[in-house]
């Protein structure tokens, strides 16, 4: 396709059609007046508002459209007498609307008046139009006012329990480097409060009065996370806004910027992110000119990212450049102070997020404890909010808990039975002592759900008189040459 200099010399002599259609659908009243003084053209909106059709305008002097019309001042005979030039009237017609009149005189290549061209808009509907764009500025500053307001609601809420010694050892670290302007990166699984580490390092940090912007890289398409970071110019891709986008980075100028899951970033884009360490300058998407920005990166992962600079998948100059300062944080799993805590800490804040009043029992807090939380704060705080919203009795205990915990729980005791059965195997060698206390749990939890011989015998796969017999063994006790049979928790 040519440019736009080909396309208007193609386009000269537009066909008086396309000029008559693009006139017609003006939003204003358009009129044109010879500098005799005779109309030469009127739009289809000079009906809406003047109640005359065009036809019974065109070839009318001025004097008279005025006056049938019922329009005041009579605009075109005014300017025509003052030999043209620009001018701008108010104007009022029959139809009783306030008309906003500019006048625009054409001169022919003498120098002399060829004739005037009159845009007419409504002064009801420029005020209307003005008084919607107070609105909707009022608007975008109570949104601009709002979303300040959630940033800086966003870092002042944030909390961080930190009652094991290796949290207390790590916030004592941040808050050392908070005012130090220095690349930090944060290490620790998924679920662990990276961000919140992060957002606490800002509120803490000298540009605490500047954005927190952070971005989970993971979370965008590859195609679009160069266009969310570095923003772009207008035009610069195909479904792009008209007036360009300006990126997370530009919108952290003077603040922090939060790269989340940074090993997620494509290979092609580390060199960008290094050119805005090392340079305090980035280029967007589909421009030519370098912006400068100035702020504190601070980036986390929950990969092993030394390791991808070994296998070549992560650059090691960027690593290097950003891992200035590593802080780790452990799983929830490794530090149970912290875990007493922060459930206590999730039940209070949902309690009065909800309007609830519940406590746990010391079984139904037992068990949260053993529990392994492989989704560490994100899945504790998630379960602690389910149980606020769901449970309906004042105490939440052991039954309310869900399956996964309940069943991992029981898996446990198992395993530790088991385990407790190898070791007395392994330390007194007694291996048939031990196959029997086996032998004697299993028939004791069967007959204990299936109640007789013949369906002991079938739930284990043998025959009715050997389960006969190991039940007379296990669940009989003899008293005064009297047998009775024992439950299992009798025994």
């Amino acid at each position: 396709m040519g440019n736009s200099e080909d396309f208007l010399e193609d386009n000269r002599h537009l066909s008086r059609q396309v000029l008559l259609k693009i006139l017609d659908n003006s939003y204003d009243a358009i009129f044109a007046t010879d500098s005799n003084g005779v109309t030469i053209y009127a739009n289809k909106a000079s009906e809406r508002y003047y109640g005359i059709r065009p036809v019974d305008v065109i070839g009318k002097d001025s004097w008279q459209f005025m006056e049938k019309a019922g329009c005041f001042p009579p605009v075109a005979p005014i300017v025509l007498d003052n030999k043209g030039g620009k001018h701008t009237f108010e104007q009022t017609t029959r139809t009783g609307a306030k008309m906003l009149v500019t006048t625009t005189s054409i001169y022919n290549e003498d120098g002399n008046l060829e004739f005037l061209v009159q845009n007419c808009r409504d002064i009801k509907q420029l005020e209307d139009t003005k008084q919607d764009l107070e609105q909707t500025k009022h608007m975008l500053r109570g949104i601009r006012q709002e979303g300040a307001a959630v940033r800086k609601r966003e870092i002042r809420d944030v909390t961080l329990v930190a009652n094991s010694r290796q949290m207390q050892d790590v916030l004592e670290l941040a808050d050392r480097v908070a005012d130090v302007d220095i690349n930090i990166l944060i290490l620790g699984e998924s679920g662990t409060g990276k961000s919140a580490l992060a957002k606490y390092i800002h509120k803490a940090g000298f540009r605490k009065e500047g954005p927190f912007i952070s971005i989970n890289c993971a979370a965008i398409p590859n195609e679009l996370i160069e266009s969310e970071l570095f923003g772009y110019v207008a035009g610069a891709f195909t479904g792009a806004n008209q007036k360009g986008k300006a990126g997370r980075i530009e919108l952290a100028n003077e603040g922090t910027l939060f790269l989340d899951e940074i090993a997620e970033i494509p290979l092609r884009l580390q060199g960008k992110i290094l050119e805005v360490i090392q340079e305090r300058r980035f280029l967007p998407v589909g421009g030519c000119t370098a912006k400068q920005v100035t702020c504190r990166i601070i980036t986390a992962t929950n990969k092993n990212i030394r390791q991808m600079v070994e296998q070549g998948k992560f650059r090691e100059d960027l690593y290097y450049r950003l891992n200035v300062m590593e802080l780790e944080l452990r799983p929830l799993r490794g530090r149970p102070e912290d875990t007493l805590a922060l459930i206590y800490y999730f039940l209070n804040q949902f309690n009065k997020k909800y309007k609830k009043e519940h406590s746990l029992s010391f079984e139904c807090r037992d068990l949260l404890l053993e529990y392994s939380w492989p989704g560490n704060i994100r899945e504790l705080e998630n379960m602690i909010e389910r149980l606020a919203v769901t449970v309906q009795d004042s105490v939440i205990n052991t039954h309310h808990l869900p399956a996964i915990i309940l069943d991992t729980y029981s898996k446990k005791i198992r395993s530790l039975e088991l385990r407790s059965f190898q070791n007395k195997a392994f330390e007194s060698n007694a291996l048939d002592k031990t196959v029997s206390e086996l032998e004697r749990k299993v028939i004791l939890e069967a007959f204990r759900k299936y109640g007789s011989s013949r369906k002991v015998a079938h739930a284990l796969n043998i025959s009715q008189s050997r389960a006969h017999r190991l039940m007379e063994k296990y669940c009989v006790t003899s008293s005064h040459n009297k047998k009775t049979l024992l439950w299992p928790d009798e025994s």
